[in-house]
């Protein structure tokens, strides 16, 4: 979501818009000067691209199906943010 604000607000407001981002880092604010747009204030953190989950979850899947079937156990559920989010999250 996209909320145009001036710079005057901007530099009133930047608390408020900082806690918005915590809240919905989808957010973005983007700063006009006579209605140009100079900059844009947007979340650092990394959102994660349309369908990355599911595409995650084929290769899961494709992975642990041959250990379904050969009966070899691999604790999944122990380790599912390193499967699903790579091992730096884990």
């Amino acid at each position: 979501m996209k909320n145009v604000v001036s710079i005057s607000n901007a530099r009133k407001e930047l608390p408020k818009m900082m806690k918005e981002l915590q809240k919905n880092p989808e957010t973005v604010y983007v700063i006009k000067v006579r209605d140009e747009t100079i900059a844009e204030i947007r979340s650092a953190k990394k959102q994660v691209e349309p369908g990355e989950a599911v595409r995650k979850l084929i290769h899961l899947r494709q992975k642990v199906y041959p250990l379904i079937k050969g009966k070899t156990e691999e604790p999944i559920s122990r380790k599912v943010k390193n499967y699903l989010y790579g091992k730096e999250n884990g």
